[in-house]
């Protein structure tokens, strides 16, 4: 999962509502029914024919937490009226044991269990708010994501039986997923799933379609966008992210692992209830929610996210340890490999952009510059392994680390193993090596990887693994890079212009920018008099949204003019007007990147084999 910081009535649907086509050994089945045209206070009802049950009591759940969310969210607490019934029409003794757990007594009479799902992302219900990529959204005659774990649930001991769920639409609405097994007879959509981890696996919008295919690596590739004000269209991101895919596909040798694959964009007028935006990977597809910004705005954080989200395609679908492989959705443990997983993941989404020429070398570095920075925000001491596998509880704090050293993990490795080869062996070779060996079927345990890796590759690998993953010395980075011929220098004072050094957040309620930090307030931001606090109104007379705060432009001499709301020290709200002209002040700039004038001829091998395509 990548996040980027921003910003009735019913109808009872009968046995009979169901398909005649349902798969062979209907008995074994789970078949759901969701109709979207009912829609009741932002409530879905969800119908369930459940598969034969052979014991005299059941417990049905709904997922604790899900793969790639590294949260626990409890996606019961969103579910209600849960009622079940048998074979004669009947209720059934039902007892509710925590927020997502339902006991069925009596269970081999069990005909029927219906229940209410709630929007997440519209919700009163107490606990932690959902990011939205892992939630589900119910805008009646307008927009359904169906996050599928938050819908459907499964019995104890029997998620590994087929799947099938039927979902009634409103007229000329479309199904955007990465499923291919999809029947459809009216206004009827039946999905045909093999078990419960691939229907989990497998996100589902339904609106107005908006639509674009790509062929990729031998794999269809579906765009299907919602956009409330019809800013941006498929068309536009399918052409803006084209040349990323295409540069992950020879990145990834050419071929894809996969036949099918879809990016399903949500994209919102409104900030998020989570306060952030993103997006969730699957297998088989992306699940973003990311603000509804002019379409130019848009196209790079669009190409960042979706390649980081593409390459999931290889870890964890094909590499992945048992604790993935066999999910425990009501009482997961971590694995302790996230530096695979999203780290290099990560890594991959910036290195690829500049081997195919979408960034320059300098660009790049920049790149990496922002990962250390990042970094400095976490614990440098703690061993990456030991945060995965508690990052859950004990070191949640620190699991956003994976995106920023977890990302450098993966650069010093690709760069070690291209100098170690002569730049002849990269980390995407060693990951597709790795595949080989595992892949979708088979996990791996956690205590093998690494010397699995060195068989691999080298015992210097090894080394940099037990000392600097899973143990607490810091990266080498300085060393690391001068073996690609870059220049490090950790500190360098410079001046610049900006905007006073102030540190922003925002304010939900009020729909405002906020001065939230002034702690390396700079001299001009003296001169201007912010407060921790102020709301910022306006700049240079312009109203300030998201866009407009990645449009400001600032000269040496301007006048710059801000308005503020300020509150005074009865709590009452009063415009302040905030001025003056702009002048450089001497900011200390740390990691500075630079490519070494005079690389010997190995740095010049490895530079070119770690950046360039040729």
């Amino acid at each position: 999962m990548k996040r980027a910081l921003l910003f009735l009535s019913i109808s009872l649907i009968s046995a009979q509502s169901f398909s005649a086509g349902d798969p062979a050994g209907k008995e074994n089945t789970y078949r759901f029914s969701v109709d979207l045209t009912q829609v009741m206070g932002d409530k879905l009802k969800v119908e369930l024919l459940p598969p034969l049950i052979g014991k005299e009591e059941v417990v049905y759940r709904f997922p604790k937490i899900v793969p790639g969310t590294y949260e626990i969210y409890n996606f019961g607490r969103f579910v209600s009226e849960f009622k079940a019934e048998d074979k004669q029409g009947k209720a059934m003794e039902v007892q509710k044991l925590d927020d997502n757990s339902w006991k069925i007594k009596n269970a081999k009479e069990l005909a029927k269990i219906s229940y209410w799902v709630e929007d997440t992302w519209d919700t009163e219900i107490k606990g932690s708010f959902v990011f939205e990529p892992a939630g589900t959204n119910i805008e009646d005659g307008k927009n359904f994501v169906i996050n599928t774990h938050a819908f459907f649930g499964y019995f104890d001991d029997m998620k590994k039986q087929p799947f099938q769920v039927e979902v009634i639409r409103p007229e000329k609405f479309y199904g955007a997923t990465g499923l291919n097994e999809v029947t459809t007879k009216g206004n009827v959509d039946t999905y045909s799933i093999g078990d419960y981890m691939q229907l989990v696996d497998a996100p589902i919008m339904y609106s107005l379609p908006d639509t674009s295919m790509l062929k990729v690596g031998g794999a269809d590739i579906l765009v299907s966008v919602y956009s409330p004000n019809k800013t941006v269209s498929s068309a536009f991101i399918s052409k803006n992210i084209a040349s990323v895919l295409k540069a992950q596909e020879k990145y990834l040798g050419g071929k894809l692992p996969i036949k099918k694959y879809a990016f399903i964009i949500y994209l919102t007028d409104k900030m998020s209830g989570s306060g952030a935006s993103g997006a969730l990977e699957h297998s088989y597809s992306s699940l973003y929610f990311l603000p509804e910004l002019d379409p130019e705005s848009l196209a790079q954080t669009m190409k960042d996210v979706a390649a980081h989200e593409f390459f999931h395609i290889t870890t964890p679908l094909g590499i992945h340890a048992e604790q993935i492989g066999n999910f425990d959705y009501n009482d997961p443990s971590m694995s302790e490999h996230l530096w695979l997983y999203e780290g290099c993941t990560e890594y991959f989404a910036g290195n690829v952009q500049v081997k195919n020429g979408l960034l320059t070398k300098e660009e790049y570095l920049e790149v990496i510059r922002s990962k250390m920075m990042g970094a400095e925000g976490f614990n440098d001491t703690l061993p990456f392994t030991r945060m995965s596998s508690g990052c859950l509880d004990r070191y949640r704090s620190q699991y956003g680390n994976v995106y920023e050293k977890g990302a450098l993990i993966g650069m010093c490795l690709d760069i070690k193993l291209l100098d170690l080869s002569g730049g002849k062996y990269r980390l995407q070779d060693l990951l597709n090596d790795l595949s080989k060996i595992y892949g979708k079927e088979r996990s791996f345990k956690d205590e093998e990887l690494f010397d699995q890796i060195v068989k691999l590759s080298y015992p210097e690998i090894g080394k940099f693994l037990n000392q600097h993953v899973d143990g607490s010395l810091p990266l080498p980075i300085k060393e690391t890079l001068a073996l690609a011929g870059i220049t490090f220098t950790p500190e360098e004072k410079t001046t610049q212009l900006s905007l006073g050094g102030i540190g922003l957040g925002y304010n939900q309620q009020s729909g405002r920018f906020v001065v939230v930090d002034v702690s390396e307030r700079n001299a001009f931001g003296d001169k201007m008099g912010y407060r921790p606090g102020d709301e910022l109104l306006s700049i240079n007379k312009k109203p300030l949204t998201i866009e407009g705060m990645q449009q400001i432009n600032i000269q040496k001499g301007d006048m710059l003019k801000v308005v503020v709301m300020r509150k005074d020290d009865k709590g009452r709200e009063k415009k302040v007007k905030l001025k003056a002209r702009i002048f450089p002040v001497e900011v200390v700039s740390k990691y500075i990147l630079a490519i070494d004038p005079a690389p010997s001829p190995k740095q010049t091998l490895v530079q070119k084999a770690w950046l360039s395509s040729d």
